[in-house]
């Protein structure tokens, strides 16, 4: 089509339709805008119920399994003389093929009296014998000594150090451990429960307890 050989009535028509078709376009586009909102709205509505009845089932498990877990935490405690101040306790069945555990996620957390016991200690490193042992034993202490990201020894590593310590019969040394245990102050995140089934073949199989860790 050549617009112009058109006369100007039939410019004018076309023109009427060209813009009655973009307005109806427009129309179109704004309606399946709206059909998504709604299908959006209504499939979040969906599932965001079924969530919160997921997250409450799980809320009320965890709460009992704390709550009956105590009863036999107390009785072990009991029979076996044995009580101590463990972040966590397992239960597994007589065969073996089931298991759970449960007990507190644990940030380490240290006041800043640490930092006393880590120049202590530091202080005795620097009056040892320049040899060949005594350099094995500087870089392994400064290795235990080393901080984490953020900033914090780890607990563990300061149980090794002790030993060192002891071994080393130094009173500067143990000294300097004991104000950093001392420091030592970790605050509890989180209660966690993990349970876990084994196969015939003996294989251990985690059970997910969270979105996540679903396949």
């Amino acid at each position: 089509m050549n617009i112009e050989n058109l006369t100007k009535e039939q410019k004018a028509e076309l023109k009427r339709q060209l813009e009655a078709e973009e307005k109806a376009e427009k129309a179109r586009v704004q309606q399946e805008r709206e059909n998504y909102k709604s299908i959006v709205d209504a499939w979040v509505e969906d599932k965001v119920k079924k969530l919160q009845n997921v997250s409450s089932i799980l809320m009320t498990e965890k709460a009992d399994i704390f709550a009956t877990a105590q009863t036999i935490i107390d009785m072990k405690d009991d029979l076996f003389k044995a009580k101590s101040d463990r972040k966590s306790d397992t239960f597994s069945t007589s065969d073996g093929t089931k298991t759970i555990r449960i007990g507190n996620r644990i940030n380490e957390g240290w006041d800043d009296t640490v930092n006393v016991g880590v120049d202590k200690v530091k202080g005795y490193l620097r009056t040892l014998a320049k040899d060949d042992n005594s350099a094995n034993l500087v870089d392994t202490v400064m290795g235990l000594l080393a901080k984490d990201r953020k900033g914090n020894l780890k607990a563990q590593k300061v149980l090794e150090l002790e030993r060192l310590a002891v071994k080393s019969g130094n009173e500067d040394f143990m000294d300097g451990i004991r104000i950093i245990k001392d420091a030592y102050r970790p605050v509890p995140t989180c209660q966690f429960v993990e349970a876990i089934v084994r196969d015939e073949n003996g294989k251990e199989h985690a059970i997910p307890l969270s979105m996540s860790a679903i396949e």
